[in-house]
């Protein structure tokens, strides 16, 4: 099977030669290589939205694949460059920073700290560690180079991790949650996962950093929600599909990644809510 890069970053529009030079390190080092770009656009330095995007995305793609995360605030500072295997057998490579949260819950096998300059694209530039470490590590990986001689194992406790928990009030009948992911329609995406039954799972605790989840609340069609932030509420319907209300009508529904997302039905929820990722 020909090897997998899958490639993330935040450069945008105006950094399309950044990521020319990335393509072309990797093929000087492996010319028979599929390069695919994920996205260039995430929102410059947010870590949350990057993590997101990795989170919903790498099963779509056979196991092996390769993924190189550039959303790189601390680039040229003392933060480390990683690379994981997870245990469904996808490599990610990027910096410890939090990007690979949503990995590490679900598990990893082996995590290596780049150390061996022997596979860095010289001279290594300390603004941009993407074309100079990330991608020759990645390139030299998809020929089937041995993870270990990259560098030297690092204890999975020393990952940063972002807190993407939500919390379930009882009490109030309130979820306390975070928008983690804002698309080009301006949905908002919340971090709270709805299963197949319309159940949000409900976090009881941590075995050895991986989340256990159980059926919390059911989510029923029609059934009215409430958003509050700061000062300010919202009320819509949780809904199966945006015609089950009026145009310009706040809704709740079960996003296609699996979490509960808040759109404005033909509108922007998140120019209308002035509400942001991370909120």
């Amino acid at each position: 099977m020909i090897p997998i890069i899958i490639l993330l970053t935040d450069f945008g529009l105006k950094g399309q030669h950044y990521i020319a030079q990335m393509k072309g390190v990797i093929l000087n080092i492996n010319p028979d290589v599929k390069i695919i770009d994920l996205s260039h656009n995430i929102t410059p330095y947010s870590i949350i939205e990057a993590a997101y995007v990795l989170k919903t995305t790498y099963k779509q793609f056979p196991e092996n694949s390769i993924f190189v995360a550039v959303v790189d605030p601390g680039v040229g500072s003392s933060r480390e460059i990683l690379l994981l295997k997870s245990i469904s057998n996808y490599f990610f490579i990027g910096p410890n920073n939090g990007l690979f949260s949503n990995i590490l819950s679900e598990g990893v096998k082996e995590i290596i700290e780049l150390k061996n300059e022997k596979f860095f694209n010289k001279p290594v530039s300390s603004t941009f560690h993407g074309r100079d470490i990330m991608a020759p590590i990645a390139a030299h990986l998809s020929k089937a180079i041995k993870i270990e001689e990259f560098g030297q194992k690092f204890n999975s406790k020393r990952c940063e991790k972002l807190d993407l928990t939500y919390k379930i009030d009882k009490i109030n009948s309130k979820i306390l949650a975070t928008i983690q992911y804002i698309d080009s329609f301006g949905n908002l995406t919340t971090n709270i996962p709805v299963n197949t039954e319309n159940q949000i799972a409900e976090i009881k605790s941590e075995i050895q950093g991986n989340r256990v989840l159980f059926n919390g609340p059911r989510l029923k069609e029609n059934m009215p929600l409430t958003l509050e932030f700061e000062d300010r509420t919202h009320t819509g319907k949780f809904v199966s599909h945006f015609e089950s209300v009026p145009l310009d009508s706040l809704l709740f529904l079960k996003g296609s990644s699996g979490f509960l997302e808040i759109p404005l039905n033909q509108g922007n929820a998140s120019i209308r809510l002035g509400l942001n990722v991370g909120d």
